[in-house]
């Protein structure tokens, strides 16, 4: 419980066939508690089926009449049961908890003031898988490997990295000056530090979403140089990247 008409429900394990009914019974209760504000925090559920993803849309249209649902971070593959429902397009999905409810707590015509927006699902599942490569990266020039490898393959950014040339595998030798030079530290929280960024853009493009390609820019922002020369090794010329997604309007081409 957060407050009198606010509740974060942490669900956790698997949510199917078996477990639909307890689940759909916990929703119901809140609803007749006058809980006007939930969170449905599924960072613990591994597993989601449509038995489940039914409950959750009975309650998506109740909360529709009574209040408002947010939807805080799912998994990767418990998100992509969304995106292929077509449910994702229509529920606020953010990262984490605290953004969730700080959209909640906000109003709707205020909610980009406060500097939570929620997530495209495409966003959302780059984010997550940006999460669960990042601690494996040695230094920020890994970090900005694996940005790019999320990137490539999400949303309009994926789209416009495949538009510019980007290739499978760093072309050309490597330099071998650039070999001699330390690894520069990576950000312990670079997935934190991006996403921050990226809101930082959505906002002052008036985005009602942040986009995958708001966090193009923000990884653009972030490493900088370190960035481009992984961008080069790619076959990317960092000039047009930065021309092509300015000009662009990403939220527009995602749900």
């Amino acid at each position: 419980m957060v407050g009198k008409h606010t509740i974060v429900l942490c669900v956790e394990g698997d949510l199917d066939l078996w477990s639909a009914p307890q689940f759909k019974s916990a929703l119901s209760e809140l609803l007749a508690e006058d809980r006007t504000k939930l969170v449905l925090d599924l960072g613990r559920v591994g597993f989601m089926d449509s038995t489940a993803l039914g409950v959750m849309i009975g309650v998506q249209h109740r909360f529709e009449v009574q209040g408002r649902l947010a939807i805080a971070a799912p998994a990767p593959a418990v998100l992509r049961v969304f995106e292929l429902s077509g449910l994702a397009a229509g529920l606020p999905v953010f990262a984490n908890r605290e953004a969730a409810l700080s959209y909640l707590d906000g109003e709707a015509s205020h909610v980009t003031d406060r500097g939570t927006l929620p997530l495209t699902a495409d966003a959302a599942l780059l984010l997550g898988i940006a999460s669960t490569a990042m601690p494996f990266a040695q230094s920020a020039e890994d970090q900005a490997e694996r940005w790019l490898r999320a990137l490539r393959n999400h949303g309009e950014a994926g789209a416009v990295l495949g538009s510019l040339g980007l290739s499978e595998a760093p072309t050309g030798e490597p330099d071998a000056e650039a070999d001699r030079t330390p690894a520069t530290p990576g950000d312990p929280d670079a997935v934190a530090t991006v996403t921050e960024h990226a809101s930082r853009i959505a906002r002052e493009r008036k985005a009602p979403k942040l986009a995958t390609t708001h966090v193009l820019l923000a990884v653009v922002h972030v490493y900088g140089p370190t960035f481009y020369r992984v961008l080069a090794g790619h076959g990317v010329d960092p000039a047009e990247l930065r021309a092509r997604v300015t000009a662009s309007d990403p939220a527009a081409a995602e749900r």
